[in-house]
């Protein structure tokens, strides 16, 4: 296709440096590069967030956040304001000094108590080095225009270096952070605090390739999927623990209890503990297989065992009890008179 730019709008134009479409055209996001189009437009200033959100649609948060990109990369020049300068008082007063403090011979001989350090928070990549990396690791280029497709937007300067740090630091491939983003967008949940939060505990749990990836989303599905068959089939509506979730992949998938059974030993969890205990109703659970009872039909008949053996000895201990009183209130003591 053969093209040119239409005449009549060549009359009013501003320079573009050329290194944005040199070097910037497929490393900037559709928002940095509608930011630095906007400052171009407008000429050297102040930046006005609000302003630029107005003209361009994107928050202002967004917006400067964006401007960010381009100076990281040095093609705007952040520079003080020089006009504005911090008042000072005409006299100043020096402040008196304060006398140090007094130390007991004691306490300065006494060392400090140890106390843990806490764990410092991971440091990220500043963008200086984001923009180095995407220039120098295709893969990590990829990781980048791929996240953002996948999030449905355009990804910020933050998440970028959150991205570089996964990558980089953490040490996880580039298709499972994909398959992290997936499954955070899938969770509805697509901001990068929970994506960042995911990857690094499959990090820990050394879940580092496709294979592992997928087996683990794998376990997660069947946990959940075990958790709509027994919250149908029990009536229950709340939110599972790990705990229970886990009990129900057993029962369902594991030990594939029948339906009437698992309901029997909901009833007696519910009767004994007035609610759903998943440990309690693992115990009843144990106890009937332990002893061979894989139906309803074999626990309600020993239900009914048991029911018939307390009767029983009810029973026996109600005609004991009738014939040792017949036998007092019939009993007529026998005087003799003894001999001298």
């Amino acid at each position: 296709m053969i093209y040119r730019l239409n005449p009549q709008y060549l009359g009013d134009i501003f320079a573009v440096p050329a290194v944005v479409a040199d070097e910037h055209i497929k490393l900037a996001g559709s928002a940095q590069l509608k930011v630095l189009l906007w400052l171009l437009r407008s000429g050297q200033g102040v930046f006005d967030a609000a302003l630029c959100s107005k003209a361009i649609g994107l928050p202002p948060a967004d917006c400067t956040d964006a401007l960010q990109y381009w100076i990281a990369t040095g093609v705007i020049l952040n520079e003080p304001d020089k006009d504005v300068e911090p008042s000072k008082p005409e006299n100043p007063e020096p402040a008196p000094k304060k006398a140090p403090a007094k130390v007991a011979p004691k306490e300065a001989e006494m060392e400090k108590p140890a106390y843990p350090v806490p764990r410092p928070r991971p440091v990220k990549p500043s963008m200086p080095e984001v923009i180095k990396r995407q220039k120098e690791n295709a893969e990590f280029a990829y990781l980048l225009d791929t996240a953002s497709s996948r999030l449905g937007r355009p990804i910020t300067n933050g998440d970028m270096e959150t991205l570089l740090y996964l990558y980089d630091t953490a040490g996880l491939p580039v298709e499972v952070i994909l398959m992290v983003i997936e499954y955070a967008v899938g969770e509805g949940k697509s901001n990068m605090r929970y994506i960042e939060k995911v990857a690094i505990d499959w990090a820990d749990r050394g879940i580092n390739s496709i294979k592992a990836a997928e087996e683990y989303l794998c376990s997660i599905e069947r946990r959940r999927e075990a958790w709509v068959k027994l919250s149908l089939l029990l009536g229950l509506s709340h939110s599972p623990t790990l705990a229970q979730s886990s009990a129900a992949e057993t029962w369902i998938f594991d030990w594939q209890i029948e339906g009437g059974l698992l309901k029997l030993a909901y009833e007696k969890t519910v009767e004994a503990t007035g609610k759903f205990n998943s440990n309690y109703m693992m115990k009843i659970i144990e106890s009937w297989r332990a002893n061979g009872i894989d139906s309803l039909e074999k626990a309600l008949g020993l239900e009914s065992g048991k029911q018939k053996n307390k009767h029983k000895t009810n029973k026996a201990t109600s005609f004991d009890l009738e014939e040792y009183e017949n036998m007092v209130s019939g009993f007529t003591p026998v005087y003799k008179k003894a001999k001298s």
